[in-house]
């Protein structure tokens, strides 16, 4: 071995040992322990300028969960060793749209601090994450309009601005599940009995179809300037509509109602001819011979020096409501009494053979009658030959009432006269044949209806009526 060989052996035998005293000598002075930070907050770096944190229900976030981390150091850079000396952060570079798992990192804020993360220090080392696009359209602005303004007064549209010029619409910008439920800005602005224009600066919200509130975008601009014109008017007067009608509905029918639309109108014009008006008349409109509701479009007639005040509508709908009078009609009707139920052997006569009758009904059930005519019978059920008063009976159609009792009519029965049979000899020739009765009399001709005896009573044909209503 050369000499020189054996020197640089000697050397490095001599660090060796040095660097393995310098060893036990520093950990026996300064040995390594272990701490742990049980709440450190997750940070999040690298995010695309194009992308978004969000949560479960794609509302953006800042807000990632705490995790517990154990390091290992040695005992005087554990002296100096504070938590805002460490992070924990999560490595969003190159990450897309999407949901994710991201282990989580810790690093040392300070560059003279030194530890490192024991294995399974880091509790949880893997976070769920979502991320989303970041997107942007338009939307109108709608203003509110709360409370009314004072008599005599009015307002002009409201003018919206922002940096000094007028504008319509906004830039909603978020998530883009979230800025697709967006329909419009939406604003209030206070009126109520202001006597000069609205001026000031209001706030915006995007809000859904439905008027909802949606929370996680921004609006560009979220705050703009309203202006709402408010002047007084030379005078205001709100007056009823009065329609005005010709002419009468159809016989048997009435008006029933009268709609106006709309029933008020306000006018504008100098205090004196508003003060002399009470209603405001139409043009005329004509229900004559109508039997059914009538709707007209009429114009309205503004007296000297009024006029409708803006908005305000010059014609209204007038709709007649047309129906049938219901109130009963009262006639006096000559009925037709016939008989039923009479016995076998009877002839029968009435007193009187014609009834009066006091009925009631509406308009329409009286005109029937004159095609169904009423019909009054008396029952002789039962009854011998003899006189009688019988009350009638009468068959009323629906919708006909009789007014007080029913009438009553004198019945007469008597027994029916059968003539007697003639017996009739056969001629000899050259004599005239003579009827001979059974007991050798002569025959003559019977009356058919001998004295003292009531002619049989044959139902005439009841005669036809046309009944006058008398209300």
């Amino acid at each position: 071995m050369t000499p020189v060989r054996t020197t640089l052996m000697r050397l490095a035998l001599a660090l060796s040992l040095s660097f393995a005293l310098w060893a036990f000598v520093s950990f026996s002075e300064n040995p390594e322990e272990r701490v742990t930070f049980p709440e450190v907050q997750l940070q999040a770096i690298g995010l695309g300028d194009e992308l978004v944190l969000v949560d479960s229900n794609s509302m953006p976030t800042q807000s990632l969960p705490l995790v517990q981390i154990t390091l290992s150091t040695d005992r005087q850079q554990l002296a100096n060793l504070r938590p805002v000396d460490v992070r924990a952060v999560l490595d969003l570079t190159g990450l897309g749209p999407g949901e994710h798992l991201v282990p989580v990192n810790v690093q040392p804020t300070r560059s003279n601090v030194s530890f490192r993360t024991v294995a399974d220090g880091v509790e949880p080392s893997v976070v769920p994450i979502r991320l989303e696009q970041i997107s942007s359209r338009t939307v109108p602005i709608r203003i509110d309009l709360l409370g009314s303004l004072p008599f005599s007064f009015e307002r002009g549209e409201p003018k919206i601005s922002s940096g000094g010029g007028p504008i319509t619409t906004v830039q909603v910008i978020g998530p883009l599940s979230r800025i697709e439920r967006v329909e419009e800005a939406r604003t209030i602005a206070n009126i109520a009995q202001l006597r000069a224009t609205y001026l000031g600066p209001l706030t915006l919200t995007a809000v859904d179809r439905g008027g909802v509130a949606i929370d996680g975008v921004r609006l560009d601009p979220g705050i703009v300037t309203v202006e709402i014109p408010i002047n007084p008017v030379v005078g205001l007067k709100l007056v009823p509509v009065v329609p005005t009608i010709d002419g009468q509905p159809a016989p048997g029918y009435a008006v029933r109602n009268v709609i106006i639309s709309p029933p008020l109108i306000t006018l504008a014009g100098s205090s004196g001819p508003l003060d002399a008006i009470d209603v405001l008349a139409t043009q005329r409109m004509s229900i004559e011979g109508a039997s059914q509701t009538v709707v007209s479009i009429v114009a309205l007639i503004f007296p000297d020096g009024t006029s409708a005040r803006e908005g305000e509508p010059e014609q209204v709908q007038v709709t007649v409501q047309i129906a049938p009078i219901e109130r009963p009609f009262q006639v006096e009707l000559p009925v037709q009494v016939t008989t039923t139920g009479l016995g076998p052997g009877l002839n029968a006569s009435l007193n009187p053979a014609v009834v009066t009758v006091q009925a009631s009904g509406s308009n329409a059930a009286l005109n029937d009658l004159a095609n169904r005519p009423l019909a009054a019978t008396v029952d002789l059920s039962g009854l011998e030959a003899g006189s009688y008063v019988l009350e009638v009976r009468l068959n009323l159609p629906s919708g006909i009432t009789l007014n007080g009792a029913l009438p009553t009519v004198q019945v007469t029965l008597r027994p029916q006269v059968i003539p007697p049979t003639a017996t009739v000899p056969v001629p000899t020739p050259g004599e005239t044949a003579t009827p001979v009765t059974e007991s050798g009399q002569t025959a003559t001709p019977t009356d058919p209806n001998p004295p003292g005896q009531e002619p049989t009573v044959s139902p005439e044909p009841a005669p036809t009526t046309e009944p006058t209503p008398t209300p």
